[in-house]
């Protein structure tokens, strides 16, 4: 049998790193959050579809959010980390790293009163460094890897590709690195797990790619975030215009897309991260 991880990752509309220019850190406070309504928008479709589902929460939404947290676990749903800051993890010193790490980490183990196993990266700025951090904190696993090299935000760790085995990485510890699921044509690696490529391509070329995804690995992984179902957030002017086009493009259609999507394979099982990896 085939499996679906459907991942998201727990971030509001301004926390992008696209907009980190116009959004710092500092400023977060004085944004309206959509997070809460948007996340709900997903929760509510995944119950319509009975499906589960990982969320890597942002620790800077976890603490005004604790309730969505707790929603999210109420619900069967995994709770993951996405960090604390959404800054790119090749951007912070080692104990920087390391601090971001462990406060996200136990601000959603205190909210939801369960260990907290997976971590994604900001931007999939995996490094080796991070990796080792996340044993030595307890993470179990990690979701970091894209192997779309084009991208300049992703993490360059082309060194552990040949050692995935079925599209997963074990590694010592009973550690597991689950890339995000890309379509290989010609010896290239072509955008396929999700966010701006998932609202980009037609729906019926999108769907052809995770068929041949399926027949080639045990699991296709999808992620997207709550602000892609948000056609009504503010517009940002200035921004670049392929940062702007990637942002914004086909928002309004995204959740009828998505329906499509757990319409058209719901002869396979939709896993959490952590039950996939303990089968």
């Amino acid at each position: 049998m085939s499996f679906i991880l459907l991942t998201v990752d727990v971030e509001d509309w301004f926390q992008v790193e696209n907009l980190r220019p116009h959004f710092p850190l500092n400023s977060w406070d004085s944004c309206k959050l959509r997070v809460e309504g948007n996340t709900h928008v997903l929760l509510n479709l995944f119950d319509r579809f009975h499906v589960l589902a990982t969320f890597f929460v942002l620790g800077w939404i976890a603490e005004r959010c604790p309730g969505l947290v707790k929603e999210i676990k109420i619900r069967g749903h995994e709770v993951a980390s996405h960090g604390y800051g959404h800054q790119l993890c090749y951007e912070l010193s080692f104990s920087e790293l390391k601090e971001d790490l462990y406060r996200s980490k136990s601000l959603l183990e205190d909210i939801t009163g369960q260990p907290v196993y997976g971590y994604r990266a900001p931007s999939f700025s995996i490094t080796q460094g991070l990796l080792d951090l996340l044993k030595e904190l307890g993470y179990r696993y990690d979701s970091s890897y894209n192997d779309f090299s084009i991208h300049s935000r992703y993490g360059k760790m082309d060194s552990i590709r040949e050692r995935f085995l079925n599209g997963r990485l074990n590694e010592e510890n009973s550690f597991t690195e689950l890339p995000i699921s890309n379509l290989k044509l010609g010896g290239k690696s072509i955008p396929w797990g999700g966010g701006g490529y998932f609202r980009l391509w037609p729906f019926w070329l999108f769907k052809l790619g995770v068929v041949q995804i399926l027949r080639r690995r045990e699991y296709y992984l999808l992620y997207c975030h709550p602000w892609e179902f948000d056609p009504d957030q503010p517009r940002v002017d200035g921004m670049r215009l392929d940062r702007r086009f990637r942002h914004y493009v086909n928002l309004a259609g995204t959740s009828d897309r998505m329906s499509s999507f757990l319409t058209s394979f719901r002869q396979h099982e939709f896993i959490t991260c952590s039950r996939f990896l303990n089968l």
